[in-house]
């Protein structure tokens, strides 16, 4: 019907901002800060020419975004990074490399301890990137080969992430959505479940 065709017109326009991010991350290899910006000037054009916003409505949207993103988002990933980075200078990350090699040289248990039990308790303190930058340094230090770190933290932390930055996720949805915080988490919860079931099948657990 003409009303579906109309919904499915509107919601390919609204996502071109975001499929615009990907490609230009993935596809012409732009940085992610040239990358935002231009799909902040994308999302701006769809507001203001197919949804017809009011530009004073679409430019203050744009500025609330901007403070949104950098109080919580941006404080929590240069105090997460400070904190690694005095770890190192202090000889505290060291220790802590000393510390898991005493418990077990077996790379598949360092994997599981570092990556996915490590992994996630930074997650859930700092996210955005941070404990996967952190971990993989922290496996390659170990001996891991770098490219396999980098791939196994990512793998690792898909379940976490959810929940990462203390819940930062899960509380900016319950803001946008106007859905309650403590119910997004039941069912990102549940859905991380689901996700996991293949991988648990596939390694035959």
């Amino acid at each position: 019907s003409a009303s579906e065709t109309d919904i499915w017109l509107s919601s390919l326009i609204a996502s071109l901002p975001i499929l615009f991010f990907f490609f230009a991350l993935i596809k012409l290899k732009l940085k992610g800060y040239v990358a935002a910006s231009w799909t902040v000037v994308i999302a701006l054009a769809v507001a203001l020419l197919f949804y017809k916003m009011p530009v004073d409505h679409a430019l203050a949207s744009v500025v609330y975004g901007f403070f949104y993103g950098l109080w919580p988002i941006a404080w929590i990933i240069i105090a997460a990074v400070f904190v690694y980075k005095i770890s190192v200078k202090t000889g505290q990350f060291d220790i802590i490399r000393s510390s898991i090699l005493s418990i077990t040289p077996d790379q598949r248990l360092q994997m599981l301890i570092v990556g996915f039990c490590f992994g996630a308790f930074l997650e859930g303190a700092a996210g955005f990137g941070a404990p996967v930058a952190i971990t993989a340094a922290l496996l390659v230090g170990l001996g891991f080969n770098p490219l396999y770190a980098a791939g196994l933290c990512l793998i690792v932390n898909t379940a976490p992430v959810a929940f990462g930055a203390m819940g930062i996720p899960i509380l900016v949805a319950g803001q946008v959505t106007g859905l309650d915080s403590f119910e997004i988490g039941q069912m990102v919860g549940l859905s991380l479940l689901d996700l996991s079931e293949p991988p648990r099948r596939s390694l035959g657990g």
